[in-house]
């Protein structure tokens, strides 16, 4: 296969590709973000061909527009030269590798999307120079975590937490488990309990905590490069995870008592809790809080913005290692890295031991 080379950004990606027709390799979530990251990509698509069977010749909807799925199979019947492949899975080697083996293959062209959204995402606006929503500090100097379990904090996450403490030893940290937070005060919340889904136990304490008691949240496998001094002068923030999403896991503040982290706690009111064992059907915090802040006009488009009293910040500043393509790159705006553990995604969690929030 041919790699597409010499492509920075994405307008060069849609003009060297304008008469090639586009195939994604991969039905799953990804699929989803990375089309809602890059709308007009799914104008382009053609179809999408996947290798489970059970969707052959179903159709797909991907950012409001229908697709069909194919078996690979399917693309024997492409004229190679005039195709290109995106590979819209998170397997991306064993993809290319699969299709290696077919000496027709040799001349297809792929691209790997995942530095074109990186280039989107680092490239994004920061606040003005010298931004500061109040004159005085309105976020009191208070660090809050999550952590629900017997299991004792690993020593991966505990430095993160120790990291805090010395770049900050003038704020609270305050730790929140069964002990001083009662996890029963909501279903959505308890039914994850009783499940041991930690992280969507955290989903809604998290924005219960920070707005009864003012503060910073953050989950524990979050570094801080930084003092998060200035975001103080905000009455809220919260940052984007992409371009698409933002998420209160990351790095989240608010003075107490404020209108719209009341809001995105309340969404979970009226929701039930449904464990899986397959990951990718579960939905994640991001895609709830992003909603609530769409209705109140946020602009998907990974930029600074202020969502009714809402500082919203890009991504470097509180994920500087890259959901896209899990390359670091730490800037004079970092404050955090958020390092996605994943326990939510049982088998799939980079840290077995314990529960993360």
């Amino acid at each position: 296969m041919k790699k597409m080379e010499n492509i920075e950004f994405i307008e060069e990606f849609f003009r060297q590709t304008e008469e090639k027709k586009c195939i994604c390799f991969g039905a799953g979530r990804k699929l989803d973000e990375i089309c809602a990251d890059i709308p007009r990509l799914a104008k382009k698509i053609a179809y999408v061909a996947d290798n489970d069977p059970r969707l052959h010749g179903t159709d797909r909807k991907v950012a409001g527009q229908i697709k069909k799925v194919y078996l690979p199979q399917k693309l024997y019947e492409e004229d190679v030269s005039e195709a290109l492949l995106v590979i819209t899975c998170s397997y991306k080697e064993e993809i290319i590798e699969q299709l290696e083996k077919v000496d027709k293959f040799k001349e297809l062209s792929y691209c790997e999307i995942e530095p074109l959204l990186d280039a989107c995402a680092w490239s994004a606006e920061g606040p003005p120079k010298g931004y500061r929503k109040n004159k005085r500090e309105a976020i009191p100097r208070k660090i809050h975590y999550i952590w629900f379990s017997d299991n004792p904090i690993p020593p991966l996450l505990q430095g993160n937490i120790d990291g805090w403490k010395r770049l900050c030893p003038d704020y609270e940290v305050c730790l929140w488990n069964e002990k001083n937070y009662d996890v029963t005060k909501n279903p959505y919340m308890y039914q994850a309990y009783k499940n041991k889904k930690w992280s969507f136990v955290s989903d809604y304490a998290r924005l219960d905590i920070v707005y009864r008691e003012g503060g910073i949240y953050l989950d524990t496998d979050v570094e801080m490069i930084r003092r998060p001094d200035e975001l103080l002068y905000n009455d809220a923030f919260i940052g984007f995870e992409r371009l698409s999403t933002v998420n209160t896991g990351s790095g989240f503040g608010a003075k107490k008592g404020h209108a719209l982290i009341r809001e995105l706690r309340d969404h979970y009111e009226n929701m039930e809790f449904i464990d899986s064992e397959n990951p990718d059907e579960m939905v994640l915090c991001p895609i709830y809080e992003t909603e609530v802040l769409k209705r109140h006009g946020l602009v998907l488009n990974g930029n600074f913005q202020v969502v009714d009293g809402v500082s919203v910040y890009p991504v470097m500043y509180f994920n500087a290692k890259s959901l896209y393509s899990d390359r670091m790159r730490i800037t004079k705006e970092t404050v955090s890295v958020h390092h996605c553990s994943w326990t939510w995604a049982g088998s799939k969690s980079k840290i077995k031991a314990g529960s993360i929030a």
